[in-house]
C-alpha cells in the first residue's frame, strides 16, 4: 500500500502539493512500514529498535485475526494495548469473543502477559441495520467482562477508496491525513481521539 501511495502522489499534482506541505509543515519523514511474518515479529521490531537513530514512541502491529496463525499468541502477549475490530456477524463475533476472553480472564489474570488491556470496537457498521442488534451483541460484550469502546466506524465504499489520479481527496492512505470529511461521517476522528485517551498518548 505504501508502494501505491507513492505512486499515486507523484503522478496526481493536488496529492503532490499536499504531501509537500505535510512533509515541510511537521519536518518529519513518513512513519516506516515494515512486512513481516508474525512468529518472528517480534524479534525485526526490536532490531529495527535497536539500530534507529529515534526510537518510534509508538509501533503499531496489523495483525491476522485468527489464532491458528503461526507464533500469533506469543506476539499478541507481548504488546501493551489490543484493539479488536468486531463486526455484527455472528460467527464472526462468536471467534473474537472467545480469543479475547482468554486472553483476557486467562493470560492477563495469571499475569502472563504485557497486555495493559484489550478494547473491541464495531466495525463497518451498517446504518441500515437494526440499532437493538448492536445493542444485544454490546451488553454479551460487557456481560462478558470485555471492554467495548464507545466509538463505532460506519461503513461505506467511500472509506474503502485509495488515492486516484484525478481525485481531490485521500481517505485511506500511509503518506496523507484522511480527508477531513470523510474522516466526521467515518466517526475516524472520533475513534482516534478515544484511541488516544485510552493508551494516554
Amino acid at each position: 500500500m505504501r508502494e501505491r501511495d507513492l505512486k499515486m502522489v507523484m503522478q496526481n499534482e493536488i496529492f503532490k502539493k499536499m504531501a509537500h506541505q505535510q512533509f515541510t509543515t511537521i519536518n518529519k519523514k513518513a512513519y516506516p512500514i515494515f512486512q513481516s511474518k508474525t512468529d518472528r515479529v517480534l524479534e525485526e521490531m526490536e532490531a529495527y529498535v535497536n539500530g534507529s537513530e529515534i526510537v518510534p514512541d509508538v509501533i503499531f502491529l496489523d495483525l491476522p485475526g485468527t489464532v491458528n496463525t503461526a507464533g500469533i499468541l506469543r506476539t499478541l502477549t507481548n504488546v501493551n494495548y489490543i484493539f479488536s475490530p468486531i463486526t455484527a456477524d455472528r460467527v464472526v463475533l462468536e471467534s473474537t469473543l472467545s480469543f479475547t476472553d482468554v486472553l483476557t480472564n486467562v493470560l492477563m489474570k495469571e499475569n502472563r502477559t504485557g497486555i495493559k488491556s484489550i478494547h473491541l470496537f464495531w466495525n463497518q457498521v451498517d446504518r441500515r441495520e437494526k440499532t437493538m442488534l448492536y445493542k444485544n451483541y454490546s451488553k454479551v460484550v460487557t456481560d462478558l467482562g470485555l471492554q467495548l469502546m464507545e466509538t463505532t466506524i460506519a461503513d461505506s465504499k467511500r472509506f474503502r477508496k485509495e488515492g486516484e489520479l484525478t481525485a481531490k481527496t485521500v481517505f485511506r492512505s500511509t503518506l496523507l491525513p484522511a480527508d477531513p470529511k470523510l474522516s466526521t461521517q467515518c466517526r475516524l476522528d472520533k475513534f482516534i481521539g478515544e484511541f488516544l485517551r485510552i493508551v494516554r498518548l
